[in-house]
């Protein structure tokens, strides 16, 4: 009976992952936080399991939660019967006793003293000032930012790496090696969040949303109010997220995953009736590789639409 229950519980996957934005009838990007998917290539399997093809993940609901919202496995299973309603009282987790973490150690970590050093390291160390150059963030971006510098070391594997950080208890590190194929990590046990959510609050009356961190400060290097979603399956993170009122311009990735999580905003905003505005990074696959290869034009264009965004609604103001 309690096996029976669970894996009734278990069939709650797809709808647990659209409402959490996440489209189920295509590849998505993987919900394997340390796995960073420029390519979506994790599916949704009729037997109620998600598979990437990409790092070889696969999850249930229960790891599906886990990783999704930066939990042990115990307190996903609890999580799930919260979420679809099962008798709490006749179902127990069936997972190895090393596989549960116990309570207190659930906290995430802070990072905060680890960012004032890595941020010092940054200063001096030549190679990654470089890399930040060659991105087109300047000094002033970094220190704003806070970004960081330092070295990980995961078995053989060595990362060089800026370190983005999101909050207290999330960072981004990004290789500085552009060759290596070892590009992206977070630490584990913390889910993607919106980077530069205080983008959202400010007076500022507009901001444009973005798909990576380095897309968010492209923006920000030519003076443009701007978030990050992190993934493009935190769509349903912004929903949730305290916004002041804005005009939002979507600016996610040129790619089916940007298309599919644009398309997804857009149906929010009409519904809403939030003005929005497009902007598809003068056509380059996404702001940063934008701002590296056309920086005139990137600041311009960006400017360009708002400025027109603006007279469009002093006109409406106008003629009402």
């Amino acid at each position: 009976m309690e096996e029976t229950d669970i894996e009734q519980l278990k069939t709650n996957l797809q709808h647990y992952l659209e409402t959490n934005g996440i489209r189920t009838d295509k590849f998505f990007r993987c919900i394997n936080p340390d796995h960073y998917d420029e390519h979506p290539s994790m599916r949704f399997f009729e037997d109620h399991k998600v598979h990437c093809f990409g790092c070889g993940a696969t999850y249930d609901l229960i790891g599906a939660i886990a990783a999704i919202e930066g939990l042990d496995r115990s307190t996903a299973f609890k999580k799930a019967i919260d979420y679809y309603g099962i008798n709490k009282a006749t179902i127990t987790p069936q997972y190895k006793k090393q596989d549960i973490k116990q309570e207190n150690n659930e906290e995430a970590k802070n990072y905060s003293k680890a960012f004032y050093f890595w941020h010092k390291n940054l200063a001096n160390n030549e190679k990654a000032l470089e890399y930040l150059k060659s991105r087109g963030i300047d000094a002033f971006i970094a220190e704003k930012y806070n970004l960081g510098f330092n070295n990980f070391q995961f078995g053989d594997k060595n990362l060089e790496a800026i370190i983005i950080p999101i909050n207290r208890n999330c960072f981004t590190a990004r290789n500085i090696d552009k060759t290596s194929e070892f590009r992206h990590y977070k630490p584990k046990n913390v889910h993607t969040e919106i980077f530069n959510s205080k983008a959202l609050i400010n007076t500022n009356p507009f901001c444009v949303i973005t798909e990576g961190e380095f897309d968010c400060l492209s923006f920000e290097q030519v003076g443009i109010n701007a978030i990050s979603l992190g993934s493009v399956s935190n769509v349903n993170k912004f929903i949730k997220a305290p916004k002041s009122p804005k005009t939002y311009v979507l600016a996610l990735d040129n790619d089916e995953a940007g298309k599919l999580a644009s398309d997804e905003l857009k149906t929010y905003f009409k519904e809403n009736k939030v003005p929005y505005i497009e902007f598809d990074n003068c056509g380059y696959k996404d702001a940063n590789e934008a701002l590296v290869n056309d920086k005139e034009n990137f600041k311009k264009g960006i400017e360009r639409i708002i400025e027109r965004e603006i007279r469009r609604m002093k006109k409406l103001n106008q003629e009402m």
